[in-house]
């Protein structure tokens, strides 16, 4: 009878933990790391040396789009979108810094619209100027309403909404139709202070998706209102993340606005991407010293929280790049100083050796490197 009685104890506690686990969520066990090798996902690495001249000298790239085998480059620093055909060399650049007709002051934020197919360069305090993809304005837009203040990202969700993300309001996102000047919604609503943490939103076969650093949430946004896309299940690590509570010294101080959310949360998640087959993730956490991976497979339903790589190498945003994932490769931005961190030259092919190494002799520092790795 005793024996009994501990069994059922034993499937009781069985069935519980496994109740604990939020239902349809990706479970990442933070305690239990792997190392595992990037080649278990790709089959192969390409360097694209992004071209160096005095025309294109590039100090960071802040984001990058892949349009019809062109990469246009945002130089947040210089105000200035760089051009590069598929095989990196410099084609042109869009820099009409200025405050005359078709010119900017400052680029928050680009797109290139699907349903246009004009460039649209975002600046914070309510305008969006349009150019052709060759860099031709065609004309400026106003986002105007009751209490606008600032936004930080554009997206257009179709032809005559844009889904405007910002950094400090309460409500971070506004859906609101340019060609009317018409606010259309506004929602999901975080501290203020978290703005300091934001994310981009991040696009995938046509839809753009939005998550937070300390949210476990994923979300589509959807052609009215914000949709869950997925969430994230870290045990006894999750937290709901939309709310924390700062010192007035953390409004002043962005380390010890770090610190107070550590003490917190648990986790700071700096990037999510994905596509039909993976998830990817780049977070840190306040006992390491450089950021985790996760990698979740769709096919086997399986995470693997990573610490560390076979290769010894980084794959996340090292220095705030961004990230490009599609179901072919993933792209990845990296200053030439970093190339090392990212890359080592056992990873390549004879002919991509060759390029490494001329990179590496180089007598000068140049443009960002952009590292493609192809899935198997």
């Amino acid at each position: 009878m005793k024996k009994v009685f501990m069994l059922l104890i034993v499937i009781c506690f069985t069935m519980c933990k496994q109740k604990a686990q939020i239902e349809g969520a990706i479970f990442v066990d933070m305690d239990r790391p792997e190392k595992v090798s990037l080649f278990n996902y790709f089959r192969s690495i390409e360097l694209i040396p992004l071209e160096t001249s005095p025309d294109a000298l590039i100090v960071g790239i802040s984001k990058m789009i892949v349009h019809q085998d062109k990469y246009y480059t945002l130089d947040k620093n210089q105000c200035i979108i760089f051009v590069f055909d598929k095989t990196g060399k410099f084609l042109f650049k869009i820099g009409k810094k200025g405050q005359g007709a078709g010119e900017y002051v400052f680029i928050q934020d680009f797109n290139i619209n699907p349903f246009s197919g004009n460039l649209e360069i975002l600046e914070p305090y309510g305008k969006v100027h349009i150019y052709d993809l060759s860099g031709n304005h065609i004309e400026t837009k106003q986002i105007t309403f009751p209490g606008f203040r600032a936004v930080h990202t554009l997206a257009a969700v179709n032809s005559h909404t844009h889904v405007f993300h910002t950094m400090f309001e309460p409500r971070k996102i506004i859906y609101f139709n340019l060609d009317e000047q018409k606010l259309l919604h506004e929602e999901f609503e975080e501290n203020t202070r978290l703005g300091s943490f934001s994310n981009n939103p991040y696009q995938y076969q046509g839809d753009w998706f939005f998550f937070r650093p300390i949210h476990p949430v994923v979300y589509k946004m959807g052609k009215e209102q914000l949709e869950v896309a997925f969430r994230f299940d870290f045990g006894t690590y999750t937290r709901e993340g939309t709310t924390a509570v700062f010192s007035k010294e953390a409004d002043y101080s962005l380390y010890r606005c770090v610190e107070e959310l550590f003490d917190q949360f648990p986790y700071l998640i700096h990037s999510v991407r994905h596509n039909s087959k993976y998830v990817f993730v780049s977070l840190s956490r306040n006992d390491l010293d450089h950021k985790a991976n996760i990698i979740y497979d769709k096919s086997t339903g399986e995470s693997k929280y990573i610490l560390d790589f076979t290769e010894n190498v980084q794959f996340n945003s090292y220095r705030g790049e961004e990230i490009i994932v599609t179901d072919k490769y993933v792209l990845m931005p990296s200053q030439w100083i970093d190339l090392e961190k990212r890359i080592t030259k056992e990873m390549l092919d004879d002919r991509q050796k060759e390029v490494f190494d001329e990179l590496l002799q180089s007598e000068m520092e140049e443009n960002p490197i952009l590292i493609k790795y192809w899935f198997k």
